[in-house]
């Protein structure tokens, strides 16, 4: 786990996924982040959910008043996304996913509060 601080965007993982989401088109933005979203739901892979936790905290910013302001956060304007409905709903439920691991990352982010408060931005 390559882990600097527990943030959604302070790890490896986080930090390419951001990258990638820069350097994608725009339109090719929210399914990157489905992707993201469905393998962590759908796996035990703690680098999937490293990027399950980023791809739901851009979520959250579309939705809520939470700054994307992390050094390696992904640097486009993130209120310009169109996230569908459906795709909150998969961010919630990989944000459980990871809660409910024995993973590293649940426990870095668990005791930061990280998972909660990405949750209840998604959920408001």
């Amino acid at each position: 786990m390559g882990a600097w601080d527990s943030g959604p965007f302070d790890n490896d993982e986080a930090a390419d996924f951001a990258g990638q989401l820069d350097e994608a088109d725009p339109n090719e933005r929210i399914v990157l982040i489905r992707e993201a979203l469905q393998v962590g739901a759908d796996s035990d892979d703690e680098e999937a959910f490293a990027r399950a936790v980023a791809a739901a905290a851009v979520l959250a910013a579309t939705r809520a008043d939470i700054p994307v302001d992390w050094s390696y956060a992904p640097k486009f304007d993130v209120e310009g996304l169109d996230a569908p409905d459906d795709l909150v709903e998969l961010a919630v439920l990989a944000l459980d996913a990871v809660a409910d691991s024995d993973s590293e990352y649940a426990e870095l982010f668990g005791e930061a509060g990280t998972l909660e408060t990405l949750r209840s931005a998604l959920v408001m």
